[in-house]
C-alpha cells in the first residue's frame, strides 16, 4: 500500500522546518552563548540560510533546490570537522541536521513538482 503524495509532502515540510530551525538554533548557541563564538561568524553561518527563507515560506519548489545547494557547504564543513580529533559535539549535530534537511528538501521539491 502506497502512502499518498500529500501525506509525504506534509511530513517532509514538517521535517524541513524542524531541521531548518534546529540549524539556526545551533548557530545561535554556538556563536552567541558558548566561548569561542562571535557575532561575525554567526552572521556568516546564518545569512545563506536566511536568503532562501522567503521562498520557503511561499513553498516555492526552487527555494528547496537552492537550499540543497547551500546545504552542501554545511555538510562539507560538518564532515570535515567531525573527522578531526578533539572536535566538539556541535559539528556532529551540524552534520546530522544538514544531511537530514538536504534529503528532506530534495524530496519536497520533487514531490511538489509531481503534485
Amino acid at each position: 500500500m502506497s502512502i499518498p503524495l500529500t501525506t509525504k509532502l506534509h511530513s517532509a515540510r514538517v521535517l524541513n522546518w524542524l531541521c531548518y530551525c534546529g540549524l539556526l538554533l545551533l548557530f545561535v548557541v554556538r556563536n552567541l552563548f558558548l566561548p569561542g563564538g562571535s557575532l561575525a561568524l554567526w552572521l556568516v553561518q546564518t545569512v545563506p540560510l536566511l536568503l532562501v527563507l522567503p521562498g520557503l515560506l511561499k513553498r516555492h519548489f526552487r527555494a528547496y533546490l537552492w537550499l540543497c545547494f547551500i546545504l552542501l557547504l554545511y555538510i562539507t564543513n560538518g564532515a570535515l570537522h567531525v573527522t578531526m580529533p578533539g572536535r566538539d559535539w556541535q559539528h556532529g549535530i551540524l552534520l546530522v541536521l544538514s544531511l537530514t534537511l538536504f534529503f528532506s528538501a530534495m524530496m519536497t521539491s520533487r514531490w511538489q513538482r509531481m503534485q
